[in-house]
């Protein structure tokens, strides 16, 4: 089962974030029209949670224990994308308030949202769509496939540039990771990555956008990539 606690929020001044208002307006209103939505079989309360997180850039925390399951509304499409991370669609069949994987699938669903497709990111970075094919390949961009095409997470942009060393880094980082892990590593406070001067960790992207040494991150992908 997925181990994903984390996904994203945050805006400049918010905890120290490197955001800039106008990146985040730009990419909160870039909504992907034929992706999955609550109306279609998500539990709205747990999708737009994690869709509001995953806007601001910072790490999904802990869950409210609310009764949730998974409502059989989905498209063939949506259950073959949930399925290709390895999640499952089936009802839950024991006793508790919560299905564990209502919340996952809103965060999935919540993460193709709020991610740009091909066009929008090479608008976005104002360069060719090409260029952004191209970069997909070499795995300098991250991307999801989602119904024949790629989606890209918005973690790995701001301010109409590409994070710093995310190339890099993504060299490092265990290709089998499914895409809530992948955002999970780069947005959760680290426990080695530490500033003087602030009194908790920090995340991978927030190191990279920070100026600091590319290096260090690389290193904890390298040892990521390791352990498994």
């Amino acid at each position: 089962m997925l181990s994903s606690r984390y996904l994203p929020r945050g805006e400049h001044g918010n905890h120290g974030k490197f955001h800039h208002p106008s990146t985040t307006t730009l990419l909160r209103t870039k909504r992907c029209p034929r992706l999955m939505r609550p109306a279609l079989g998500v539990p709205a309360g747990l999708y737009e949670r994690a869709r509001r997180y995953l806007l601001e850039n910072e790490p999904l925390r802990a869950r409210s224990s609310e009764g949730t399951s998974i409502p059989h509304a989905l498209s063939a499409t949506e259950i073959d994308a949930l399925q290709s991370v390895g999640l499952s669609t089936e009802r839950w069949k024991r006793e508790g308030r919560t299905d564990p994987l209502a919340q996952s699938i809103a965060d999935y669903m919540a993460l193709l949202d709020t991610s740009l497709t091909t066009s929008q990111a090479a608008k976005y970075l104002k360069v060719d769509p090409s260029r952004i094919r191209q970069r997909l390949r070499e795995r300098s961009l991250y991307g999801i496939e989602y119904d024949g095409e790629k989606r890209l997470p918005r973690f790995q942009f701001e301010r109409r540039k590409v994070i710093p060393g995310l190339a890099e880094v993504l060299a490092e980082l265990p290709t089998q990771l499914n895409p809530l892990d992948v955002a999970e590593w780069f947005l959760s406070p680290n426990p080695d990555l530490e500033l003087q001067g602030r009194p908790a960790p920090i995340s991978p992207r927030e190191w990279l956008l920070s100026g600091r040494a590319v290096q260090e991150v690389v290193a904890l992908a390298a040892a990521s990539n390791s352990r498994r």
